[in-house]
């Protein structure tokens, strides 16, 4: 998902820019994805036919600042509007303008502003990273920060990152399912909430917080599931009884981004000699009881001499 690596000048050139920039900010629709038809928005289709995306966002807005997404199908003229999200099931290959018979979705109310999706990218002084199942919720969590990127993946999951700066280590290319879609926020939407921070605090995390990329929530670790290299799961390794310690299986290591590496975990529950459910998962360690019959040797339960 995120590459991450330091690039001082470039973040510290934009940091302090910031604070200076007061004009109102501007609110527009915003390219999200294009997706199948297989997406249903909540509140139902127009009567009607519109010619733009923007115009069809404009539509839902004014019918219901609820309705935050907008779904645009070029070949009828079709406009769709809904507060529900899209799945990253339903994602199709395709950029703004560019969906053919599928929906333009476009988020109808925001002050981010879309600029491609790329297959990579390095970061500056990160903020916020984690996933959820609902794209604009994104918006609302990095609304602080001058640049965000998201990435659908698998399990109906966003990932995301709120960042300070960031540089493209990847090609530009064509949005789809896992693909990270970067957006900006003007200087004059964010300036408010940087305010809130000193300039020493800015500098001291936009040198430190060259953070490894994450795709979970903090505490739990992107494991990769048996016989599949496509798909991951979180795990709190810490104190999972199945996976403890570790990744039975391998750290998840999606192609095209970084390679990251964790422990192999034990599977305390399936330990040779322990007792049924007398096992379990401590701070990254399986502590357990032996079974009759077993005693304690070294890590782990051997049968008794007789």
């Amino acid at each position: 998902m995120f590459g991450l690596s330091s690039s001082p000048a470039f973040a510290f050139g934009l940091l302090l820019a910031l604070p200076s920039l007061v004009s109102a900010a501007l609110y527009n629709s915003e390219f999200a994805s294009c997706t199948s038809t297989a997406y249903v928005p909540n509140g139902g289709a127009g009567s009607g036919s519109w010619a733009s995306s923007a115009d069809c966002s404009a539509y839902c807005y004014s019918r219901s600042t609820d309705y935050i997404y907008s779904a645009y199908l070029s070949t009828t003229g079709g406009c769709s509007c809904g507060s529900n999200t899209f799945t990253t099931a339903q994602i199709t290959s395709g950029n703004a303008g560019g969906c053919g018979s599928n929906y333009e979705v476009s988020i109808t109310h925001t002050t981010f502003d879309f600029m491609y999706c790329t297959n990579s990218y390095s970061a500056q002084s990160v903020g916020p990273q984690s996933s959820t199942t609902d794209f604009y919720s994104i918006f609302q969590t990095c609304r602080n920060y001058p640049y965000m990127a998201i990435y659908p993946t698998s399990n109906n999951v966003y990932l995301y990152a709120c960042v300070n700066g960031y540089a493209l280590t990847g090609a530009t290319g064509t949005c789809g399912y896992q693909i990270n879609r970067i957006y900006s926020h003007p200087a004059d939407a964010t300036a408010s909430g940087y305010a809130k921070r000193s300039l020493a605090e800015r500098r001291r995390l936009a040198e430190q917080e060259n953070m490894v990329a994450y795709w979970c929530p903090k505490g739990f670790t992107a494991c990769q599931l048996e016989n599949d290299a496509a798909s991951y799961e979180c795990i709190d390794t810490k104190n999972d009884l199945e996976s403890c310690g570790g990744c039975l299986y391998g750290a998840y290591n999606p192609p095209g981004h970084p390679n990251t590496t964790a422990p192999v975990g034990q599977d305390c529950s399936s330990l040779r000699g322990v007792a049924l459910g007398h096992s379990s998962c401590v701070e990254g360690t399986c502590e357990f009881d032996c079974k009759a019959g077993w005693e304690l040797e070294g890590d782990g339960c051997v049968r008794m001499r007789k």
